[in-house]
């Protein structure tokens, strides 16, 4: 935005509007998950109907929905993953984690078999892989529906269609995978390559409806090999690049809408002309900062990565990206702080501590809020939650902007006259030092003097000696003597 057009701006007192535009910064991140997260109503459908990709979107918009798109990367990851550890590509090369057996019906080591998500191939007695599942509850899986469909199956002309193998005997070994998207993944890939007999169809084969089923069929198309998957990955960051800067231009131009509609409101009177290149000069300033600042638009690779690393950071939908934020303004603070004046890092340091902190603080309590708001409220918790966090961060923000700017003056004039006391010390020690190295040189000539002497005095000695004794004696050559402590005193 412009210098002219902020002085002319005239919106909402600095605490209101900083609530107001967190609030529209919260619902934004909200819708734009709600979008990205949606469920397909229409699947395979030949035509595109607005009305259901709202009503999808809506239905989304949560907190939960966010951390799914954020999760987004652990999916990635643990296929990765399995493909090295497992050797996933097929059945022939895979690693499985357990195996339990069916005979006459009845199932031997089923009750050890995990109840989480996972992929099982059922192999006949000649050891041939006949059919491939997968499950969100292996164990429940089993009991509630093989097993139980075989039973029910005994008694009518129509068998199951695994009756042979239950009978006869099979094993069936299995795979545990973290997520339920995960697992389809892996059983369409395994149906796809290996074909079963016992196999109907192949899954995942088109445009699929259910959201899980969505991010599957991506990771099935992409599965064959480390290459392929690491190539799915990198495209899902790069989206995930996309849907962040679109995020900041829908906030930044809501936000613009907001400020001219208090203008309207309040009755100042504007041109259609003025307000149209005000909204552009709003708009370009995120472009601009993106290209002034290229590190900030790393931020959705960074929150991708990160919560493919970690899954305890996913579970807080944001935080990786406030990290990010918070990261990049204590390393531009670190280049400036050598150029800047104290004023200029007060207001940097106080900037960092009371925005980024607050951010991560509210932040990671939106989803908390939310779910228990969602059991009063409904449908409108997702909002509700949004609102109350952006009170929450505004009102805190504005107080600690109080007294913290106190604070970090107090801690740099501590650190400022921490130094001058060093430098004074470090100057003392210098002296003292150089008092020092002259009393030793002092030291060192006095030695040599008291050699000097000790030597002079023996000659004499020895000359005097010689005397009473009327023996021929050397002349004793003071000048040579001279000269010889001279050289040795430089």
């Amino acid at each position: 935005m412009t210098p002219h057009s902020q002085e002319a701006l005239q919106g909402l007192p600095p605490l209101a509007n900083a609530i107001v535009d967190r609030a529209i910064d919260n619902v934004t991140r909200k819708l734009v998950a709600g979008y990205r997260n949606k469920n397909n109503s229409r699947p395979n459908a030949k035509s595109t109907d607005i009305g259901a990709v709202a009503k999808d979107t809506l239905d989304a918009t949560s907190a939960s929905s966010v951390m799914a798109v954020a999760n987004r990367g652990a999916a990635w990851k643990e296929m990765l993953q399995k493909s090295l550890s497992h050797g996933i590509s097929s059945i022939s090369t895979m690693k499985f984690d357990g195996a339990f057996t069916v005979q006459n019906g009845q199932p031997q080591g089923l009750d050890a078999v995990p109840n989480s998500p996972g992929v099982y191939v059922v192999f006949n007695k000649n050891g041939e892989a006949v059919y491939v599942g997968d499950s969100v509850k292996l164990k429940q899986r089993w009991y509630a529906g093989h097993l139980n469909e075989h039973k029910q199956g005994q008694g009518s002309d129509k068998p199951y269609k695994l009756a042979e193998e239950f009978q006869e005997g099979c094993t069936v070994k299995f795979v545990q995978m973290e997520s339920e998207a995960t697992a389809a993944a892996l059983e369409a890939h395994l149906i796809k390559t290996d074909k079963p007999k016992k196999n109907a169809r192949q899954e995942l084969e088109t445009e699929q409806g259910k959201r899980s089923n969505i991010e599957a069929k991506k990771m099935k198309d992409a599965s064959g090999g480390v290459r392929t998957l690491a190539a799915g990955a990198a495209k899902e960051a790069a989206a995930n690049v996309g849907w962040n800067v679109f995020e900041q231009l829908a906030s930044t131009l809501t936000k613009a809408l907001k400020d001219e509609l208090v203008e309207i409101v309040r009755g100042v009177s504007r041109s259609i002309k003025f307000r149209l290149k005000r909204l552009f000069d709003r708009v370009w300033s995120v472009v601009q900062a993106i290209i002034d600042a290229p590190l900030k638009i790393l931020a959705g690779i960074f929150e991708f990565v990160v919560n493919a690393v970690s899954k305890t950071i996913a579970q807080f939908y944001s935080l990786a990206r406030n990290i990010y934020d918070l990261g990049l303004s204590a390393w531009q603070l670190f280049q400036g702080a050598q150029t800047m004046n104290t004023e200029a890092l007060v207001e940097k340091v106080t900037e960092t501590i009371v925005l980024s902190g607050t951010l991560i603080l509210w932040d990671a309590l939106d989803p908390v809020l939310e779910a228990n708001l969602a059991t009063v409220v409904g449908p409108v918790a997702p909002y509700l939650s949004a609102a109350i966090c952006a009170i929450g961060y505004g009102m805190s923000s504005f107080y600690l902007q109080k007294f913290v700017p106190a604070m970090v003056k107090m801690l740099l004039a501590m650190k400022s006259g921490a130094q001058e006391a060093a430098q004074e010390m470090r100057a003392a020690c210098e002296k003292l030092i150089a008092i020092q190295e002259r009393e030793l040189r002092l030291l060192e000539e006095l030695k040599d003097y008291a050699e000097e002497s000790f030597r002079f005095e023996d000659e004499t000695r020895k000359h005097i000696r010689a005397l009473d004794q009327h023996e021929a004696i050397e002349p004793l050559d003071i000048q040579a003597m001279l000269a010889t402590r001279k050289q040795r005193h430089g």
